[in-house]
């Protein structure tokens, strides 16, 4: 956001009053922040300044500032830390650990990918369980604790789990080196040693037993490590300019040396002890038979590996233990069901690449006879109920009307800027209150208002000087139509957005292909925080048939599912998803029952 030079509109002094709200905002946005730590990062005395800044796309921001240096940013009404506060406060955020030579991506604007994490334990549900998807977030390095990078994170910590550690983790926002940083005194991050066996976002201060090597395998499996990278636009002076590629040497070939050193140490590793691959190996074959013999039906099938190994395997895994295909001999559950299914358990069919599903399976299987399941197991059954946290919650829709400058006049008093939003009722009262303060309301006819010079510069179009009197909803009506149309979002645990227009709608199409075939399409899921990802994928499981996530036309994502299932998506949206029908577009494009 800030990798381009950006335009200072206005920079002010803070009043006592506006740090109070300030004060108060940033406690609200991060709880574990402590009264004093919120009056050192806003104090009451010291020089404080508010900018009024646009980026080079365009983007409002409102930057608080202590002496020279930017504390605070705030976008859209959601609170960020810069990198010169973090450097105070280093756990005032959920960190996520990456190497050194990672700086440089991060640095020309790449958002921080999963397997660069280094994580210094074995990943479980519970190592990201604190992650909400957009939750504020920031990136340091290893062997220092001060954080080089603020960002939100871009999925929750479930799906970070889910995903392998694959994928996007960081959105990156702002970053030592990029023009709000160079909007300070452009000091460098100081030296905090790291604490001592901490886990990798542990909010919580919990402690275990770590193994650095877990991270660094990833790292070695997949080197990208950030995505969208492109050359940095300036160079960091000083130390930070000259470390990443001392005596000439590139990322590339750094990176590729790491991976080399790192399969290196594992297979001096492996060569050392087989019994945890083994034993892994065993714990694996029997989650897969006891899956086989209490939990997968054949009214199941087909169903994908993926889900068969969430919804049916892993249960079986006793509560002090974990299942990792990578611990494992197989190393990827796909050759682990090909070995299964040569010894005769199951058949699996590919569906496309890297996508596969079981067809059938065969519970008559003679080493099944004798499965029991080891204690303990069970126990993840309740691991949905502890996800709660993070399963879909629609968004709160508001819809609301901001003040521009025509209507301003009318507010300024209360206390309202250009911007502020308020619903319709409380426009309303607005209205009311003004009337009655200045006795506007016809003794007479108490439905009828007397135009003020102020009301009658806000409401009366050309043509109309002799109008002196209106009635109350046409008065309240006129007011609304001179303001600008936005609504707010409110997404469980996030800080409420505001949007100028109106909410998209989720729009539902049914279109004929080749051979009389037809599809249907389903457009601004993303609007409502919905995963397209996931929905696609719930969609294909339900009605087992083809779904996937495409571009449209528009150069935005959409579901495409084979035949016209508007019916079954409206149905899934107004149940599951509780979408209000009013946001949905297309209901009526659903196929006619047939006439009896």
């Amino acid at each position: 956001m800030f990798l381009k030079p950006f335009r200072v509109k206005t920079q002010t002094s803070i009043k006592g009053s506006d740090r109070k709200k300030v004060r108060s905002t940033l406690q609200q946005s991060f709880p574990l922040l402590s009264p004093e730590a919120a009056s050192d990062i806003v104090p009451n005395k010291a020089e404080m300044t508010t900018a009024k800044i646009s980026t080079h796309s365009g983007i409002n921001i409102v930057v608080y500032c202590v002496g020279k240096n930017p504390v605070l940013i705030d976008v859209d009404g959601v609170v960020y830390p810069t990198v010169y506060t973090m450097w105070k406060y280093p756990d005032l955020l959920p960190v996520f650990r990456t190497h050194s030579n990672v700086f440089s991506r991060l640095a020309g604007g790449a958002d921080l990918m999963l397997p660069g994490v280094v994580v210094e334990e074995e990943v479980t549900p519970k190592t990201f369980a604190h992650i909400n998807k957009g939750a504020v977030c920031s990136i340091s390095l290893v062997g220092n604790r001060s954080p080089i990078a603020v960002g939100t994170a871009a999925m929750s910590g479930s799906d970070m789990f889910d995903s392998a550690m694959r994928g996007k983790g960081v959105h990156v926002l702002h970053i030592l080196g990029d023009e709000l940083w160079a909007f300070g005194d452009k000091s460098k991050p100081p030296l905090l040693p790291e604490k001592t066996r901490e886990t990798v976002l542990d909010m919580a201060g919990e402690s275990q037993d770590g193994d650095t090597a877990e991270g660094e395998d990833q790292l070695a499996e997949e080197p990208d490590m950030c995505e969208g990278s492109q050359e940095p636009e300036h160079q960091l002076s000083g130390e930070e300019g000259s470390s990443e590629g001392e005596g000439g040497e590139d990322l590339a070939a750094s990176t590729d040396r790491m991976s080399l050193e790192e399969e290196k140490i594992e297979e001096d590793t492996s060569t050392v002890d087989q019994s945890p691959k083994e034993s892994m190996d065993d714990l694996f074959k029997l989650c897969f038979q006891c899956a086989m013999k209490k939990s997968l039906k054949p009214t199941d099938l087909p169903v994908l590996t993926s889900a068969f190994y969430k919804l049916h395997m892993v249960k079986f895994c006793p509560a002090d233990k974990h299942l990792d295909v990578k611990k494992t001999s197989f190393k990827k559950l796909s050759k682990f069901l090909k070995e299964m299914e040569k010894a005769g358990y199951i058949k699996v069919k590919e569906l496309s690449k890297g996508v596969e599903s079981i067809t059938e399976m065969k519970k008559d299987h003679p080493e099944l006879r004798y499965v029991k399941p080891p204690e303990g197991a069970g126990v993840m059954e309740a691991a949905p109920a502890e996800k709660s946290d993070s399963q879909y919650h629609p968004p709160r829709i508001t819809e609301m009307l901001s003040f521009n400058a025509a209507v301003l006049p009318l507010v300024k008093e209360l206390g309202m800027q250009k911007g502020s939003a308020v619903t319709g009722s409380e426009l309303r009262n607005i209205i009311n209150e003004y009337v009655r303060k200045n006795n506007l309301q016809d003794e007479k006819n108490k439905s009828k208002v007397t135009l003020d010079p102020l009301l009658a510069s806000i409401v009366l179009n050309k043509g109309e000087n002799d109008v002196t009197q209106l009635r109350w909803d046409d008065l309240t009506s006129r007011i609304a139509g001179k303001m600008q149309n936005v609504f707010k979002v409110e997404f469980q645990g996030q800080p409420p957005i505001i949007r100028k227009g109106k909410m998209e709608e989720i729009t539902l199409n049914v279109f004929q292909r080749g051979s009389n075939k037809k599809v249907t399409t389903v457009d601004n899921l993303d609007v409502f925080g919905l995963d397209l990802k996931e929905f696609a994928h719930e969609i294909q499981i339900a009605i087992q048939c083809s779904c996937t996530v495409s571009q449209s036309s528009s150069n935005k994502m959409q579901v495409v599912i084979q035949g016209n299932q508007i019916a079954f998506v409206a149905d899934l949206l107004t149940g599951k998803y509780k979408i209000p029908k009013k946001y949905i577009k297309g209901l009526e494009k659903a196929p006619k029952g047939k006439r009896k």
